[in-house]
């Protein structure tokens, strides 16, 4: 039974901080941008805010990866559909470079140690320390 809490405070947690980026993602790619800035990082930064939105999920539940890169590709389409609303232009790059950080931040995730340390313990049916001990 203290698994099962386990592993669901540890999925709230992930649910929690991929729901804060989330929103923090939106605020900043729907505020209106000041020009400048060197060519191309805008690209750069919609990578890492996509690769740091994909990170946590996968990262307590490794087998969600390929769920959470189509999730976080979807949203950031939909940002790109309504940023005209708010001033600001839609651009088939920025959501190309969205679903190249959600596949970047899905993948350092599942291969994060603990994330591997979950798939172990799946495969072989016990509890980490049960395993481990060996």
């Amino acid at each position: 039974m203290a698994q099962v809490q386990k592993k669901l405070r540890r999925m709230a947690v992930g649910s929690a901080v991929t729901t804060v980026l989330a929103v923090i993602i939106a605020v900043l790619t729907l505020a209106p941008m000041p020009s400048g800035g060197p060519a191309g990082s805008d690209k750069i930064y919609h990578v890492l805010a996509f690769a740091c939105l994909a990170f946590p999920l996968p990262l307590v539940r490794p087998r969600l990866a390929l769920w959470v890169v189509l999730a976080v590709t979807a949203y950031g389409g939909m940002i790109e559909m309504i940023q005209p609303l708010f001033g600001r232009q839609a651009e088939w790059a920025d959501l190309i470079a969205d679903g190249i950080g959600a596949t970047l931040g899905a993948s350092v995730a599942s291969a994060w140690p603990m994330a591997s340390q979950d798939r172990r313990r799946v495969r072989k049916g016990r509890p980490y320390d049960r395993g481990m001990a060996r």
